[in-house]
């Protein structure tokens, strides 16, 4: 049997609604038999004020930014090549009650968080409580340089995730490493090693994590280095509470701890969101950093504010899924 179906995701008509990102996509499984089946997944990020694509990076405008790839899923794991999710974005989907949204989520905090891969290999599988995950790309980001010839450790990203689930607690540690694009920058790597653990209690929800970071290039195409490299320790908590099956509240507290000097932010943010239907829920969100020593953290995800000034934000939307 063969199974196709378009899923979708559509927020309000702001730039700044983004609980989650409009999108369309297109999902394919094919049964092969004895539980192996074909895969394939098209899905587009869509700026819905304007109709433009989204989830472009550098030079490139993609067609299916959020995901494109193709691959075989058996009783042993599942392996996918083409553009997808990194292991830390998998990690991020559980240790981040608040959705790894575009704005007022943990990538406000760190962007790697919701890292997709270009030219990647990866492996995915569940054996009863057990996650393991693994990733490798020759060439993380092609907005960005992707892959240099004569050049093999330019774009290269390896990643992977160790996760345990018993009952309604759960507990993961994910490393994620990209190397800098260019031929200059090749040798230059940022690392990431995040631990989560997440626990329930009847309506109520928790989630705790710790990601230690070590820097040697900035910006996202990895092609300047940074003067020395980089230190930076971040912790955060969380609590959901489901209040009635259409109404709930998630709350969470972040800080970074930045070991090279005294720029420590700290970034609040409340979310309150009410179902209408089983497919179309409104959302008000509320955020706050704290910036400290000098920091210059925004409250969402690539916006921007003068160093040692603090920021606040509130959105409103509505979203509806097919």
């Amino acid at each position: 049997t063969r199974y196709i179906s378009v899923t979708g995701v559509q927020t309000c008509a702001l730039p700044i609604c983004n609980q989650s990102g409009s999108r369309f996509g297109i999902r394919v499984v094919e049964d092969l038999g004895a539980n192996w089946r074909a895969i394939a997944r098209l899905e587009n990020g869509t700026n819905l004020d304007t109709g433009t694509l989204a989830n472009g990076t550098g030079s490139t405008q993609r067609l299916f930014g959020r995901s494109a790839y193709v691959g075989i899923e058996s009783p042993y794991g599942a392996v996918t090549l083409g553009r997808q999710d990194a292991p830390i974005y998998d990690f991020a989907k559980t240790y981040d009650l608040l959705g790894v949204s575009a704005r007022y989520s943990i990538t406000s905090m760190d962007p790697v968080f919701a890292q997709r891969i270009d030219n990647s290999a990866k492996y995915f599988g569940q054996f009863g409580g057990m996650t393991v995950e693994t990733s490798y790309s020759t060439g993380w980001d092609v907005g960005y340089g992707g892959e240099v010839p004569g050049a093999p450790r330019a774009g290269r990203q390896i990643g992977g995730q160790l996760g345990y689930t018993s009952g309604n607690s759960g507990v993961a540690v994910v490393y994620d490493q990209t190397q800098g694009s260019t031929v200059a920058s090749q040798d230059w790597a940022n690392k990431n090693l995040a631990v989560g653990a997440t626990t329930a209690f009847g309506a109520a929800k928790f989630v705790a994590g710790y990601r230690w970071n070590r820097s040697q290039y900035g910006g996202a195409n990895g092609a300047t280095m940074l003067a020395s490299t980089q230190r930076t320790d971040m912790y955060w908590l969380q609590g959901s509470y489901n209040f009635t099956s259409a109404f709930s509240l998630t709350g969470g507290a972040f800080y970074t701890n930045n070991r090279d000097n005294a720029q420590d932010p700290w970034l609040f943010i409340a979310l309150a969101d009410y179902a209408l239907s089983k497919r179309t829920d409104l959302y008000l969100t509320a955020a706050y950093a704290r910036n400290r020593g000098g920091s210059a953290l925004a409250v969402g995800s690539g916006n921007t504010v003068q160093p040692g000034q603090n920021q606040t934000g509130v959105l409103l939307g509505m979203r509806h899924k097919f």
